[in-house]
């Protein structure tokens, strides 16, 4: 598993080639609309020219908002779920508090334990990265 943060800048790396190409495309294209505009005029070819080339702009325009969003992404919480077994109607609790060593089942009303598990939850704006841990006694 990666932690996040390589994640994140493997992310900004994408971002970063695809603003590259696009702006290179830009590039490429003005100078075909200009090379164009001699022999055709500001006709069909270099109206399609335009077209392209404001929507290669409009792409990176939301690569920006895209990359403002992955350096935007804050820890708002952990969030902790300690698991305790039935073994009678074989259903699994999950509850935040780590104290009880017994509860009772929700569903049967017998006696449960703990299974020596918890997940554990990060929770970030818009997302939510999750890992399973064995508890250590």
């Amino acid at each position: 598993m990666k932690k996040l943060e390589i994640i994140k800048e493997h992310l900004l790396t994408i971002i970063q080639k695809e603003e590259i190409k696009t702006q290179s495309e830009i590039e490429e294209l003005s100078q075909k609309q200009r090379d164009n505009m001699g022999f055709y005029g500001i006709g069909g070819p270099y109206q399609r020219y335009e077209q392209a080339i404001d929507r290669r702009k409009k792409h990176l325009s939301e690569l920006e908002a895209l990359r403002n969003a992955q350096n935007s992404a804050i820890l708002l919480e952990s969030l902790r779920l300690y698991g305790y077994f039935c073994p009678s109607c074989k259903e699994k609790i999950y509850l935040q508090e780590r104290n009880p060593e017994t509860v009772d089942c929700p569903i049967c009303s017998r006696m449960i334990y703990k299974d020596g598990v918890y997940t554990e939850w990060n929770v970030q704006k818009n997302s939510r990265f999750t890992h399973l841990h064995r508890q250590r006694n």
